[in-house]
């Protein structure tokens, strides 16, 4: 999806692909709507790492978050996120369900699910 202001309620529990920027607001989405993991932009990281802080905090909930780079994928394209992004942030929830920077999104996310799968989780 281009934003993550699109999600909803019935979204719980999915893999979110996603073209916004991973700041605060980003990660409040994801909490509310309880996904099992989200992935945005970087947006270049910024200052205070403010591109992706809202994923960081999503530490505290269990949700996985990544940011895929700027420069691999355009901001606010959610295909583009996923047919091109290139992991360039993990949160530490993310880390410990195996998936690291430097690899591609699609991989990633793709290997996550289907381990989830094994457990019960879906992606959408």
């Amino acid at each position: 999806m281009s934003s993550i202001a699109f999600t909803t309620p019935d979204m719980a529990g999915n893999l979110i692909v996603t073209g916004s920027h991973g700041g605060t607001s980003a990660g409040e989405y994801a909490r509310r709507h309880r996904v099992a993991a989200v992935a945005c932009n970087d947006a270049g990281i910024g200052k205070d790492a403010a591109g992706t802080a809202g994923l960081a905090a999503l530490d505290e909930d269990g949700i996985v978050g990544v940011a895929v780079g700027h420069d691999t994928a355009r901001i606010g394209d959610g295909t583009d996120t996923w047919l091109c992004g290139v992991i360039t942030y993990a949160n530490v929830t993310a880390l410990a369900a195996g998936i690291r920077p430097g690899r591609p999104l699609q991989v990633a996310f793709t290997e996550l699910a289907g381990r989830w799968s094994q457990g019960g989780a879906t992606a959408c």
